[in-house]
């Protein structure tokens, strides 16, 4: 049995190549979201724990971890290590394309999100701020946002209103929706909403990075850029689904 944690374009990626192997696997999320699974695929969702990860190994008989959820997620990473690590299990690591990083005077790459709230606070107080950052993040920059027009793209579900709600953030300055997928729509939310600074993450082309960079830079915008944090070094890096299906098919099969 392998287990993947997935709720990403890398996760539905994962699933293909398993059906096409007919393996046995279980597809693990977060929080609870539809998705499509074959006949050999089972699904969970929930946070997971050091302990608990180690006993629902344990306990479902996992041979192999495929990891396939967000670059951003740094605790669900240190988790499947330690665990990994324990169990002695093969951890894949299914990785996106990103585009590589470009030198500008109106591109800031930033380690973390300390460092981009002082970018924000040292050179552009009183302007507009579009956060592409997700829901998880807008309490991040309440010292930002509290004295500055903002406004935060999150996606339109009403767990995600939620969370942004009890941050405080008002809500009708919520951009309900996924990224846009288009340089077009998203020059057009630049300029209808006025946005003077937009700061992302370096979520790779999966997350529309590039999108987001050329339409800031097609509108002339500065664009803070959170780097993607490392991955331990236990996890094999596989960058498509053909190398993922080479890989399977002599270790587990």
């Amino acid at each position: 049995m392998i287990l993947v944690f997935g709720g990403t374009t890398e996760g539905k990626q994962a699933i293909e190549v398993l059906d096409a192997l007919q393996l046995q696997y279980i597809y693990s999320t977060k929080t609870a979201i539809k998705v499509e699974l074959g006949k050999n695929g089972l699904y969970r969702s929930g946070a997971f724990s050091v302990e608990s990860l180690e006993q629902f190994i344990s306990d479902k008989k996992i041979t192999a971890i495929i990891h396939a959820s967000h670059p951003f997620a740094e605790e669900l990473h240190r988790t499947i290590d330690v665990v990994a690590k324990r169990c002695e299990l093969p951890v894949y690591r299914l990785q996106r394309a990103y585009p590589e990083r470009i030198e500008s005077s109106m591109i800031y790459y930033v380690q973390n999100y300390e460092d981009s709230l002082k970018v924000l606070n040292e050179k552009f107080k009183g302007k507009i701020l579009l956060g592409l950052t997700g829901v998880q993040t807008i309490e991040k920059f309440e010292n930002f946002w509290e004295n500055n027009l903002s406004y935060f793209r999150i996606l339109d579900r009403p767990s995600s209103k939620d969370i942004a709600l009890k941050s405080g953030f008002p809500e009708n300055q919520l951009i309900l929706g996924y990224p846009n997928t288009s340089v077009e729509a998203e020059v057009e939310l630049f300029q209808q909403k006025k946005i003077a600074v937009v700061i992302t993450k370096e979520s790779g082309n999966s997350g529309a990075l590039s999108v987001k960079i050329d339409a800031a830079k097609q509108c002339n915008i500065p664009i803070i850029i959170i780097k993607k944090p490392k991955l331990p070094t236990s996890f094999q890096l596989v960058n498509n689904k053909s190398t993922l299906s080479e890989i399977l098919k002599t270790t587990v099969q």
